[in-house]
């Protein structure tokens, strides 16, 4: 479904901001302290002197109490009397609905509402003191044990085991006979015994001390399992004689203990009227007294507060109370006097306007003192004529409800006060009941019940998570019970409930029928804003047969009393002066607006239009609303940006300068205030939570609803009951034109009161007439809009309730990745406006774990139908069967698998445009049908995008990621890729189990040929994993089906997809239009934007042409790729382009007609090239170097020849690539390229000698380096000046003692002819340089020149051959001639020159035996 939702969508948008402007003013209720008007802790502040603070007026025609239900005490209790010889107590235990009695040293404990279950103990033989039922500590006992029983003597302290029949507190009730813990009470008598939620149990003692009975699961030797411990005297008091402690502390007893447990806080009071405070910390395990205030000075500050109450009234304090976190965030406790005065304690300074930052609360302080800040008088103290509480004994406080137990000779009155009808006012406002009492009531206590998720409001995200404070009974009164209480008397037990309000209805139309009485009407003052006709609503939807006749008046009253739209009289704004409010209009203090505060100072004034467009001031008023009716063009309604009001009321300008507000009728109110609380446990709250196990040692978390199973019925069953109403009653057309006249004679009568004359405003009242109609239009409009909203909430109520039936946690470990995390973050509300999408996801997962666990999808697709018509649309249906024929298929026979695939792959190829792709192809892939889902993804893309924008966009110049693009191109194109994504997930499983590793051979079952895997039509076995062939002949089956298609932006998509794969040569084989745009589409982008892709794309574009004979594309493409700056390509790759650019650039030449053209190119590639090889040469030698910087400049992009010399070459020093630079340039410059040579061997010579040999290693480096230049530049002699190197290579070698060979074996080995060195040697010798003789061997070159000789004869085939050889002996011998007789000249030879001679000898008689071989 379209996540957009329906044509209705913004209609419901409004329905709901109306129903979150209702759950926000549920939420802020008025603190108790705000309505006694206290401020800080130094407040002093007084009530109950005035009429207001207790009404009488309409509240008095109202029962606040039910009839008292009467239960006599068991007779055999009453026999028990007869025996008491010391004491008797009693009391209730309402938590497990038993009252108890006392009897000396037996117990008795009984049902107090039948007076059955009677259950003893008499193990004690002491008179029993105090009496506590108490919840036990985890942990400690065993699981049967529900409560502790404690029982104090003025002996012993024991602690009974209670439990119960089937763990049911409604079973028999069973007592341990043998205690748990029995512990010495030192001689203290214990009078009053209470315990904390969290185990912990606290006694008073006659001596006015707080004791603490601690007991715990292990023992030792110093330490004993129960212990007392006296928490109001030091550890070491013991020490004292128990005399001494009695006459250093006055004797004043505690009578009552009272915990607060929201806060951690114990209150004492003793029997003198002194109150302390404990600090149980904030974990509740501590203790610490922070306060102790005595009666005088509560009496003082209580006459500083009221100083008109006369002393008698406070002389004694009867009861204490903690006023929770649940009643009040700033007031702590409440004392009771036995004048049924109230005295309102803090126990910290609260900042009141600083508790709530940013929304959100803060932690409640610890407290540190007691400070009394107000006094409120009983009902009628300061009426003389009518009965007020006095001699009161007893009293109970909770909850804002205050009962008093007052003695009337031998019998008692109990009053019942309350601030119900009131809740929503600024300063408490209290009803109050009474009835009489047959004996003294003994003990007080209130019947707790049970906290229903249903009734905790669901706390929206991001807001305060700290305890909520109670809502006033209005909001939770259709699933609360009406409170119960328990007095129990010498006569028995009397009970009766709280009222509600809809009980109070109730019972009005049991003694009326009907609804214009003057009753009902006092009904409709006391409850206004809609609650009363909330009232009529729930008995309305109340489904009791027996009380049938009542909800039909309950909607006769409803439908009277429903009201219609009405309007402010009008008033002048143009003139100087404004026309008074008559009476009867309300002016009260605006409510805030939603996500505010209330705002109790001004009106709020804000601009806004009329559907007409007409300029009009809106005031928000108390209980008013408006919705501005439907006009064509309206723009939907932004939920989060500004949400509706449900206290705004539209103010219309006429053309006369008049305006009048309209505001809704009760009935509206009503209605949405109903569906408010109706869906307050769940509309703002998140849908699921985690919720851990612990398995094995192990956690594991799993996803569970906020609200289970049964509460989402009860709030199901509630809200269908509410949509029935609603469509019964409140979508049908009002009497429109009754109410116009109405509206008519109303303002007529108006101005005949003072306000003008109608003959001379008829336009006024016309336009009036108008506005009324307007608003009653409205109205309907709203009804019909939370007709709508209750629709699409049940049925989402209903999906919900059916997948926790179905294991909600399975469900949502089947989601998607993205769902799941969308559904952790949604709340209700979100789901029902805007959800459709992750409905359909859920409804779609439920099907899909259906169809796995082999089940039919008829009968779930009927529940779906019937319980989420709108949510489960037809195509869902299909989609359904198609699902179950592919289940079916991964069972079925092969001969049957194929039809059933062709059979649900036509089914969703009808659905295409709807159907969830991801999980259809996973079910595709399932069954093996890979060319289906390919199939099904093409329609799909098709369906979605069937004008083809996603195509045009793909073609505009504007990017998919431009914010400029229209949206609707853009929604195509994702849908498209989406779709395409679907066949890519699909291929490249597939490549996947394609490269996968054969499984290990297993042993056969049986002797014989092995199992076929496969059908006899080729498909292989479902049951068998699928082998690495068969993925890869799927992978490319689909594949060519996928190129196949006409649609470009698939081929782009997989284009992209085989780039990514590495398969590239697969790409380049494409036979397609598609490709060459391509690729040329993804060079471009390396332009703009630089990536391995985009390079990756250049390359495969030449290849592409080069393939495709395209040489001269490919080539000037390589040859771009060469010149492209970056360090994105080394030199290297750079030389190799222009490699591969000159091959193709041949291949032009060679081919096409137009040589001309490709020689040209040719010729520049290949001086490129020449230029990048000596730009290389420079690189490796700057790298020797570690001249980084200039080898990344160099690496980054081809310079021009003179830029190599100017810029590297020659500021490095580098001679080889001066040398190569200028041998390429064509300069010619001897002395430069001498110069060269030099540098190049001096060079060398400055290296350190790898192999350490010395000079012999030095001579190798040298002649290495010489034979591999030589050879390069030995044809051009200009670059190799032969003379001039031979010399300074030969002064070198004679300098540094080389072999005499050295210099001319470098030369024979580089390719200098033998006739040639010859000559030069004898040039050489011919100049008679002195410098031989500064070298130690004048004669040197001689020396060489015998050994050049030898080398000759040695292998003269080698050197030169025929002709060649006669005329080289013929020169060797004329010159070794004129040597020897060179050498004979000399005047006393040494013993060097006498060996060369007889060298030179030896060396002349071999050239001339050659010569005569070569003669003969």
């Amino acid at each position: 479904m379209d996540g957009t939702g329906g044509p209705n969508c913004a209609n419901i948008s409004d329905a709901a901001a109306l129903v979150r402007k209702n759950l926000q003013q549920d939420r802020e209720t008025i603190d108790l302290a705000t309505q006694l008007n206290i401020t800080s802790i130094y407040s002093s502040v007084s009530s109950g002197f005035s009429k207001d603070d207790y009404p009488t007026t309409d509240a008095a025609n109202f029962p606040v109490i039910t009839n008292v239900r009467r239960v006599p005490l068991p007779p055999e209790l009453v026999e028990q009397f007869s025996h008491m010889q010391c004491n008797c107590i009693i009391g209730v235990f309402p938590q497990i609905g038993r009252a108890w009695l006392t009897v000396d040293s037996d117990i008795f404990v009984w049902r107090y509402i039948d007076g059955e279950d009677l259950a003893y103990f008499d193990g004690l033989s002491e008179t029993i003191l105090s009496v506590a039922l108490v919840e036990p500590k985890p942990g400690i006992f065993r699981e049967h044990i529900k409560y502790l029983l404690v029982l104090t003597t003025a002996l012993d302290v024991v602690l009974l085991g209670v439990s119960f029949a089937d763990d049911d507190i409604n079973a028999e009730m069973h007592l341990l006979p043998d205690p748990l813990f029995t512990i010495s009470s030192d001689g203290t008598y214990l009078l009053h015994t209470v315990g904390t939620n969290n185990g912990r149990i606290f006694c008073g003692g006659k001596d006015g001390c707080l004791y603490e009975i601690v007991y715990h699961a292990g023992g030792g030797w110093f330490s004993r399992k129960c212990t007392k411990i006296n928490h109001s005297r030091s550890r070491f008091s013991f020490l004292l004689p128990s005399v001494v402690n009695v006459w250093l502390s006055e004797e004043d007893s505690l009578c009552q203990l009272s915990i607060d447990d929201t806060r951690n806080i114990l209150y004492t009071r003793s029997e003198k009227g002194s109150i302390t405070v404990y600090d149980l910390g904030a974990d509740g395990q501590g203790l610490v007294c922070v306060a102790h205030t005595r009666l005088d000075a509560i009496q003082r500050r209580a006459r500083e507060i009221a100083s008109t109450i006369a002393p008698s009234n406070l002389n004694e304090i009867i009861h204490i109370a903690p006023i929770t976190l649940r009643e009040s965030r700033h007031l702590h406790l409440v004392a009771v006097t036995q004048a049924g005065v109230r005295l309102y304690f803090m126990t910290c300074n609260i900042n009141m306007l600083a508790s709530n930052v940013n929304g959100k609360l803060t932690p409640p302080p610890r407290p540190t003192a007691l400070y009394l800040v107000h006094v409120r008088l009983p009902p009628f103290f300061t009426s003389s004529s009518l009965q007020r509480p006095s001699s009161v004994h007893a009293a109970h406080h909770n909850a804002g409800t205050l009962l008093l137990a007052s003695r009337s000779g031998e019998d008692g009155f109990i009053w019942c006060i309350n601030n119900d009808m009131y809740a929503f006012e600024k300063s408490l406002k209290e009803v109050q009941g009474s009835f009489e009492l047959n004996g003294q009531s003994w003990a007080i206590a209130e019947v707790p019940s049970p906290l229903s998720p249903l009734s905790i409001a669901a706390i929206p995200p991001g807001t305060n998570q700290s305890l909520p404070p109670d809502p006033p009974i209005h909001i939770i009164q259709h699933i609360q019970k009406p409170p119960e209480y328990v007095v129990i008397t010498s006569q028995g037990v009397h009970m009766f409930n709280k009222l509600r309000p809809v009980d109070q209805l109730r019972h009005l139309l049991e003694t009326t029928t009907d609804p214009e009485s003057d009753i009902v009407e006092s009904f409709f003052r006391v409850y206004k804003n809609g609650e009363a006709l909330c009232c009529c609503i729930i008995i309305a939807m109340s489904a009791v047969p027996t009380e049938r006749h009542i909800a039909e008046r309950a909607v006769a009253v409803f439908l009277h009393h429903g009201g219609l739209p009405s309007q402010k009289p009008p008033t002048n704004i143009q003139g100087p002066s404004s026309i008074a409010s008559p009476p009867g209009f309300p002016t009260l203090a605006p409510m805030s607006p939603i996500g505010g505060a209330f705002d109790r100072q001004q009106p709020q004034m804000s601009m806004m239009r009329t559907p007409g467009g007409l300029p009009v001031i809106s005031t928000p008023m108390p209980g008013a609303s408006t919705i501005q009716p439907p006009v064509n063009n309206q723009q939907p309604f932004q939920q989060s940006l500004q949400p509706m009001t449900t206290t705004q009321a539209a103010t219309p300008v006429t053309e006369s300068g008049v305006t009048e507000l309209l505001y809704f009728s009760e009935r509206q109110h009503g209605v949405y205030k109903v569906f408010s609380r109706i869906m307050r446990p769940l509309w703002e709250g998140k849908l699921v939570e985690d919720y851990v196990v612990s398995e094995g040692g192990k956690q594991r978390c799993f996803v569970i609803s906020r609200l289970d199973e049964e509460v989402i019925g009860i709030v199901l069953e509630n809200l269908i009951s509410f949509r029935n109403f609603v469509t019964k009653y409140c979508n049908t057309q009002v009497p429109i034109r009754d109410h116009a006249h109405s509206s008519h004679d109303r303002t007529s009568r108006m101005y005949t009161q003072g306000y003008g004359r109608p003959e001379q405003n008829m336009s006024v009242q016309h336009e009036m007439q108008r506005r009324s109609l307007e608003a009653v239009a409205a109205e309907l409009a709203s009804m019909q809009f939370m007709g709508e909203l209750v629709n699409r909430t049940v049925q989402v109520l209903g999906l919900w309730r059916l997948l926790l039936h179905h294991q909600l946690h399975v469900i949502f470990d089947a989601l998607e990745k993205s769902h799941q995390i969308v559904l952790k973050a949604t709340t209700f509300n979100e789901l029902v406006l805007n959800g459709e999408n992750l409905c359909s996801a859920l409804i779609s997962t439920l099907v899909t774990k259906y169809i796995d666990d082999n089940n039919t999808v008829d009968a779930l697709s009927g529940q779906l139908r019937e319980v989420c018509p709108s949510l489960y649309s037809p195509d869902d249906a299909i989609c359904s069967k198609a699902s179950e024929l592919l289940s079916a298929a991964r069972q079925s026979h092969p001969s049957q698998r194929q039809d059933q695939l062709l059979e649900a792959a036509h089914l969703f190829q009808q659905i295409a445009h709807s159907v969830n792709l991801p999980v259809v192809v996973q079910q595709f892939q399932a069954v093996r049908f890979y060319t289906g889902a390919v199939d099904l993804c093409l329609r799909a893309a098709l369906k979605r995008d069937e004008d083809n924008l996603a195509l045009k966009l793909y073609h505009s110049p504007q990017a998919n990621n431009d914010p400029e693009v229209d949206p609707e191109f853009r929604k195509a194109y994702l849908a498209r890729a989406e779709c395409y994504k679907c066949i890519i997930d699909m291929l490249d499983e597939l490549m996947t189990a394609g490269q996968s590793q054969p499984q290990a051979p297993s042993v056969p079952t049986q002797p014989g040929p092995p199992k076929v895997t496969t059908s006899p039509t080729g498909v292989s076995s479902l049951s068998s994993p699928l082998q690495p062939e068969e993925a890869q002949q799927q992978a490319e089956r689909c594949l060519q089906k996928a190129l196949n298609s006409s649609d470009e932006l698939l081929h782009v998509t997989i284009y992209e997809w085989m780039m990514q794969k590495k398969l590239t040569a697969q790409l380049l084989c494409v036979s397609s239009p598609y490709v060459e745009s391509f690729l040329k589409r993804v060079a471009a982008s390396q332009e703009e934007n630089p990536s391995t892709i985009g390079a990756e794309g250049s390359d495969l574009l030449w290849q592409y042409y080069e393939r495709s004979g395209q040489h001269s594309a490919a080539a000037e493409i390589l040859a771009n790729l060469a010149e492209k700056p970056g360090s994105d390509r080394p030199l290297s790759e750079r030389i190799e382009n222009l490699s591969r650019a000159k091959i193709n650039a041949r291949s032009v030449t060679s081919v096409t007609a137009d040589s001309a053209t490709g020689g040209q190119l040719l010729h520049e590639l290949e001086e490129k090239l020449e230029v990048a090889e000596i730009q290389m040469q420079t690189l490796d030698q700057l790298k020797s170097l570690r001249e980084n910087e200039a080898v990344t400049k160099l690496n980054s992009h081809l310079v021009d020849i003179t830029t190599l010399y100017r810029e590297f070459a020659e500021p490095y020093q580098l001679a080889e690539c001066k040398l190569a630079i200028v041998h390429c340039a064509g300069l010619h410059d001897p002395a430069l390229v001498e110069a060269l040579w030099q540098n190049i061997v001096e060079h060398e010579l400055s290296k350190p000698s790898s192999s350490g040999g010395g000079a012999q290693g030095e001579a190798a480096i040298v002649k290495l380096k010489l034979i591999d230049l030589g050879k390069r530049y030995v044809s051009t002699r200009r670059y190799f000046p032969i003379e001039s190197l031979v010399a300074y290579l030969e002064k070198i070698s004679c300098g540094r003692g080389w072999d005499v060979t050295w210099t001319y074996s470098c030369m024979l080995e580089i390719g200098v002819s033998l006739i040639e060195l010859l000559e030069v040697y004898g040039k050489l010798h011919a100049q008679k340089l002195p410098c031989w003789a500064g070298y130690g061997n004048p004669h040197h070159l001689l020396c060489v020149f015998n050994e050049l000789l030898n080398t000759f004869l040695a292998d003269a085939h080698r050197y030169a051959s025929g002709q060649q050889r006669r005329h080289l002996l013929n020169r060797s011998l004329d010159a070794m001639a004129l040597h020897l007789v060179e050498l004979r000249s000399i005047t006393s030879p040494n013993e060097q020159v006498r060996h060369l001679i007889a060298l030179m000898r030896r060396t002349q008689a071999g050239l001339e035996a050659m010569q005569e071989r070569t003669h003969t």
